[in-house]
């Protein structure tokens, strides 16, 4: 059997305790990459993503296949990752101002950001 076959063939042996560990993993590493929550935050997921990812390695009945599968899967979320960044730049969707952008704005940040931006020019000439 091929080093893949042996590594899918303990996909099939894992038990409850192993996929919840590789679940926490995979969801911990998705938040520290991403802006959902704040930096510290990040720090914390990326901190319980390394430490479930150790705890599966443990669990598993050969570490070089855990360390195998979590590449996989770091690798499928980072594919996954670049064809939306890629899909977005496609459609031409781009990120909004500064204020709109950061994850916590508050009502009172964007009126402020609205209310810095020069107004629309129209094509109607308004007589008085």
């Amino acid at each position: 059997m091929s080093v893949l076959g042996e590594v899918f063939g303990s996909l099939q042996a894992m038990t409850q305790l192993q996929l919840l560990l590789a679940f926490i993993a995979c969801f911990g590493y998705a938040v520290s990459q991403g802006r959902l929550v704040s930096d510290p935050s990040r720090g914390w997921a990326l901190a319980t993503a390394c430490a479930a990812a150790f705890g599966f390695a443990l669990q598993s009945s050969d570490w070089t296949f855990a360390a195998m599968l979590f590449g996989f899967a770091l690798a499928g979320l980072g594919s996954f990752n670049a064809l939306v960044w890629l899909a977005s730049r496609a459609l031409g969707l781009t990120p909004g101002q500064a204020a709109m952008s950061t994850p916590f704005a508050t009502t009172a940040d964007v009126d402020a950001a609205v209310s810095q931006r020069p107004p629309r020019a129209s094509g109607h000439v308004h007589s008085v």
